[in-house]
């Protein structure tokens, strides 16, 4: 490929300004789920073991579920589908060809995924959507109604998967006897069986994040992010999947095309009015219910699906919101979302320095409420830095990297 026939990046003025928003939008949804795997033992934070919050932590657990868990990361979803159109359709439009870039781009991906979850922490998803965008490389070539059909399909092996996992909760054997403080690290994984919700592994687990050593806290990052992939790729990776083909449909249909916004009301009124009082009414029946095992893979499975509704409906509204020029907080929204990748990564290594023991030490050591406020906080320097770093450079500094080595290093610095 010459250089002339390289796509620069898209002036600001030239971007649909709708999706900027709806990445910096999603990235303040992400982090606020995240913070409870950043802060609280996988058990905890993943609902294996009991709801332990109360009072403003009963709150915050009942906001945070219904009305972020799945939703954000459902939107990026989308947005992640819609990308890899628009710019294949850009590609083969400057260049006749598209697979060779969008595969040097999803390698690389893959490559920030795996430095994040060996380095900084488990719940890394870029590694995961690398391998989906390998995936969407073929199937970005079938026909665009026959691309939504299979993400509806994708969707449905999600929700069944899910429930079907829920369901092994039935052959958990029942632990009496107490852990034992002293072991740490593999041997206290081992007398665990490698049950992250096992008596043994849980003290364990804060321990090596909260006081070390690094060896330690690497290989409880290694382990949980092996257990996390497996099941990405068993029942949430068909979610993921499934949204980022809908994603890909969207953008052939031209969504935030003025002509389009009837369509993106009707996805807004009917994904909110669907959406919201089914996460609402699961997350109740969660917190304030007494669901046994079979009951709460089917409050998972349909939260999966719930939530994909209501995602699709903010996407709506948001469209809307940006189309008529009153989203609010819309211009820093879509500098956070020009930097999506950089500020996602910077959110890891804000929350693991508050966390580490090189850094406070407050793994498992805050509440609900404390988390939410946390996020809440680490979103809005990230923002912050963000804005100040658009006022010096068109690109946030790994968006470079990543730029740079897609076009095999013909590019200019940031």
């Amino acid at each position: 490929m010459t250089q002339h026939a390289i796509p620069s990046p898209l002036p600001v003025a030239e971007r649909i300004s709708a999706i900027d928003v709806l990445r910096g939008f999603s990235l303040f949804g992400i982090v606020v789920v995240n913070a409870w795997f950043f802060g609280l033992p996988l058990a905890t934070g993943s609902g294996q073991t009991a709801v332990r919050a109360d009072g403003a932590d009963a709150v915050a657990w009942f906001v945070v579920t219904g009305f972020f868990s799945f939703k954000f990361i459902s939107i990026f979803s989308v947005l992640f589908g819609f990308g890899i159109a628009m710019q294949r359709a850009r590609l083969l439009e400057r260049t006749g060809r598209a697979a060779g870039f969008l595969a040097r781009r999803m390698l690389i991906l893959a490559v920030f995924g795996l430095l994040h979850a060996g380095l900084l922490w488990y719940g890394d998803i870029l590694f995961q959507y690398a391998l989906v965008g390998m995936i969407m490389i073929l199937l970005i070539q079938v026909p665009t109604t026959v691309r939504l059909w299979l993400g509806v399909a994708c969707l449905a092996v999600s929700m069944t998967g899910i429930f079907l996992f829920g369901l092994l909760a039935l052959f958990a054997p029942t632990v009496t006897d107490a852990p034992d403080l002293t072991l740490r690290g593999l041997e206290a994984m081992q007398a665990a069986n490698f049950d992250p919700a096992h008596p043994q592994w849980i003290p364990a687990e804060i321990a090596a994040y909260r006081e070390g050593p690094w060896t330690d806290a690497f290989l409880f990052r290694s382990v949980t992010w092996g257990f996390a992939s497996v099941i990405f790729f068993l029942n949430y990776g068909w979610h993921v999947l499934g949204l980022v083909l809908v994603g890909s449909y969207f953008h052939d249909i031209g969504l935030f095309d003025p002509d389009r916004r009837p369509l993106l009301g009707r996805l807004a009124i009917w994904g909110v009015a669907i959406g919201l009082p089914l996460e609402l009414t699961l997350a109740g029946l969660l917190q304030f219910g007494e669901p046994g095992v079979v009951q709460k893979a089917a409050i998972s499975a349909g939260h999966d699906i719930a939530s994909a509704v209501l995602a699709i409906g903010l996407i709506g509204v948001v469209g809307l919101a940006c189309a008529a020029q009153r989203m609010p907080g819309a211009k820093t929204l879509a500098t956070v979302g020009r930097m999506s990748l950089s500020a996602y990564l910077f959110e890891s290594v804000c929350f693991v320095a508050l966390m580490s023991f090189w850094g406070l030490a407050q793994f498992g050591r805050l509440g609900e409420m404390e988390l939410l406020l946390a996020a809440i906080l680490v979103y809005c320097g990230v923002a912050a830095a963000c804005v100040l770093w658009s006022r010096r450079f068109r690109m946030g500094p790994l968006e470079w990297l990543w730029r740079t080595g897609s076009y095999l290093g013909v590019t200019r610095t940031p």
